[in-house]
């Protein structure tokens, strides 16, 4: 067996530890710059009521239709590997 899926842990880690602390980094930029509005900026009025989707609502969306092409894409790839690979 090759070294490639442990090589291949390792950078996805060191990754997505990188993406991490970025992210931190960002909430923490919000955190601070939202708790430091003046009280004017905090009062501004109210939208006319919509039907728009709330920034949450149009993430939870997103990330659903992620993860159904990713599962999609994981059983292709399974199911190729397995039409490739001549029969023994």
């Amino acid at each position: 067996m090759s070294s490639f899926p442990s090589q291949a842990a390792e950078a996805a880690e060191q990754y997505l530890s990188a993406v991490s602390k970025v992210q931190d980094a960002s909430l923490e930029a919000v955190a601070t710059f939202t708790n430091n509005l003046p009280d004017a900026a905090k009062n501004v009025p109210a939208l006319p009521a919509n039907d728009f989707p709330t920034a949450e609502e149009v993430s939870a969306a997103s990330f659903d239709f992620t993860e159904k092409v990713v599962a999609n894409q994981k059983a292709y790839v399974t199911r190729f590997f397995a039409a490739a690979t001549p029969a023994s």
